[in-house]
């Protein structure tokens, strides 16, 4: 049963993220889903494709009359980035729930601030909605809860360079290869810098242990202070390994220095959305450890599956669902999405709906 009744404004509903929200959405919400955009060809193209209702918008989230374009709404799921919360603050005020996949570290703090205006108003916002942020951080839930006390966490992902990923996500990603980031250690922040530290990952069903690097995800630190860990590392790598190494090896060589500046980055992105190699693999993986009864434990919980665009799309797809049927308990507020959802069974229906999908948790032997 719908719980609230509006609109679905997806912007940025055409990119690579928003038309897999899109297609799930629309059939469950049929005549609700509005796609959002600057392009209103592109807005339109994805309507009539889509069919059930859907309806196309132009929408600049950073002009004065952006606002004008809540009429109506119920829910908000953003699939772009944003250099300011003035439009997520307009949602909140006008008690509008809020869905959003950034992964940029300035955004969601500007965002958290927020929370005290979203509980007064009644809506709420869910944040760390994606691969990483997101399952990671739920994977992360899911691996600690079962332990006493937890020491340590690390969180593993894995992108497939054969995937078709955004010029926002690889221009992101190419950002931050080389940043110098905060990590929490002992419950104090350190300085680091993207892929100059690896570690060794086995994802599971994997023949051979993986190179990961680090890399500057924000989930590592919001996990920290969401579930109270003093110790968490995010690290990355790709498919194929030689992937990583080159990029390990074009941080060493100097090419991160490069990448800041913005010319050059867009260069490499362009190339980047050109050139495909391995396979369009998407995993994530979770390891605790800590103590049981006092004995020395270290608990696992991964997700593996295809597309990172269309994992992310149905993480958000499953949080606005939610948003719009589940029964509200309480106030409303900002939350991230490991705070929003019951870990397990989240993780289960992820699963469920991802072509050649896997979820798992155990112990580590």
């Amino acid at each position: 049963m719908e719980r609230r009744a509006g609109d679905i404004l997806v912007v940025g509903g055409y990119g690579q993220v928003g038309q897999e929200v899109v297609r799930i959405l629309a059939p469950a919400f049929p005549g609700r889903v509005v796609v959002a955009g600057r392009s209103l060809d592109r807005a339109e193209a994805l309507s009539r494709h889509t069919g059930a209702g859907t309806r196309a918008r132009a929408l600049d989230v950073t002009a004065p009359d952006a606002v004008a374009h809540l009429a109506g709404v119920a829910l908000v799921v953003m699939c772009l980035d944003q250099q300011r919360p003035s439009f997520v603050e307009h949602c909140l005020r006008s008690g509008i729930d809020y869905v959003d996949v950034t992964a940029s570290q300035a955004s969601l703090a500007a965002f958290e601030q927020l929370s005290p205006l979203a509980a007064h108003t009644g809506s709420t916002a869910v944040l760390s909605v994606g691969v990483a942020p997101g399952l990671t951080q739920v994977l992360a839930a899911r691996a600690v809860a079962s332990l006493d006390s937890v020491e340590q966490l690390d969180l593993f992902v894995l992108l497939g360079g054969g995937d078709t990923h955004g010029a926002a996500a690889i221009a992101w990603t190419l950002e931050n290869l080389a940043a110098p980031f905060d990590v929490y250690r002992q419950g104090q922040l350190h300085r680091v810098h993207g892929f100059q530290e690896g570690q060794w990952v086995h994802f599971p069903g994997e023949a051979r242990p993986r190179r990961a690097w680090r890399f500057n995800f924000p989930d590592q630190r919001t996990v920290a202070r969401t579930l109270s860990v003093p110790t968490v590392s995010t690290w990355l790598c790709f498919d194929p390994p030689g992937l990583t190494t080159l990029a390990a090896l074009s941080v060493r060589w100097g090419l991160g220095r490069l990448l800041r500046w913005p010319l050059f980055r867009r260069a490499m992105t362009w190339l980047a959305l050109r050139a495909h190699a391995g396979s369009d693999a998407c995993s994530v993986l979770a390891k605790a450890e800590g103590h049981i009864g006092g004995r020395p434990v270290t608990q696992m919980a991964s997700l593996q599956g295809r597309r990172e665009a269309a994992m992310t799309g149905r993480v958000a797809a499953e949080v606005a669902r939610a948003l719009l049927t589940a029964p509200r308990h309480g106030p409303g507020g900002v939350v991230h999405l490991e705070r929003f959802v019951a870990p397990e069974p989240f993780l289960r229906r992820i699963a469920a709906a991802v072509p050649d999908a896997r979820y798992e948790a155990r112990a580590a032997a």
